[in-house]
C-alpha cells in the first residue's frame, strides 16, 4: 500500500501542476509563466517536502502540538515560499499569498486524490 509506481507519480505530479495554476488564478500575486513552469513547480515542491517536511514538523513538533496542527499550514507556505525561491517561471508576492496558495494547492490535492482514489 505504500509503494506508489512511477505513472501514480506522474500523476500527482500533474495534478499538483493544475492546483499550482488554479491557485494562481484565485489568490492575487501568484503568477504561472505556463503548464511547464507548473510542473516545474511542483516537481521541486514534491523534492523539498521529501526532504524537508518531516524535518521541519520535528524541529517545530512543540508549535505544531500548541496549534493543534495548523502550523503545518505555515511549514506548508514556507515550503511553497521556498520553492519560488528556486523556480523562475512562478513569481508569488509575499507571505499570504504563499499561505493562501499553500492553502490551496493542498486543498485542491488532497480533494482530487480523495475523489479519484489514489
Amino acid at each position: 500500500m505504500g509503494t506508489h509506481t512511477l505513472a501514480q507519480h506522474a500523476i500527482h505530479l500533474l495534478i499538483y501542476a493544475l492546483s499550482v495554476l488554479i491557485a494562481a488564478r484565485v489568490v492575487p500575486g501568484i503568477r504561472v509563466r505556463s503548464f511547464g513552469s507548473a510542473v516545474f513547480f511542483a516537481f521541486v515542491f514534491a523534492i523539498l517536502d521529501k526532504l524537508l517536511f518531516t524535518l521541519l514538523v520535528i524541529v517545530s513538533f512543540p508549535m505544531v502540538l500548541i496549534s493543534f496542527g495548523l502550523f503545518i499550514l505555515v511549514i506548508n507556505a514556507f515550503l511553497f515560499w521556498l520553492t519560488d525561491r528556486l523556480v523562475d517561471g512562478v513569481e508569488i508576492d509575499g507571505w499570504l499569498a504563499c499561505f493562501l496558495g499553500a492553502l490551496v494547492t493542498s486543498v485542491i490535492n488532497m480533494l482530487v486524490l480523495w475523489a479519484t482514489g489514489f
